[in-house]
């Protein structure tokens, strides 16, 4: 459990710092990355194609009818976005 906690808490510190020096940086993501979003997420304005495609030069990103834990709502929908991935 602590891992786990240690894990959020990075994500709203030190990783932060990482990020912004590696954008500083002007470092990109070359590799292929896929981003699933939800589709309540855009209703809410939060546009996540916006955030990544200033990281990654190689974004797919896919807007999904699903909840909070996609992979348990919709197994085979994120299976295949995740094959879809590891073929490009």
């Amino acid at each position: 459990m602590d891992s786990i906690v240690a894990d959020y808490r990075a994500s709203a510190t030190v990783d932060l710092d990482h990020d912004r020096a590696d954008r500083a940086a002007g470092h990109r993501l070359t590799m292929p990355v896929t981003v699933i979003q939800q589709d309540w997420g855009a209703e809410l304005g939060y546009d996540a194609a916006a955030v990544w495609r200033e990281w990654a030069t190689d974004l797919d990103h896919r807007t999904l009818a699903l909840g909070h834990f996609m992979a348990e709502e919709a197994p085979d929908e994120v299976v295949d976005v995740i094959t879809d991935l590891l073929r490009r």
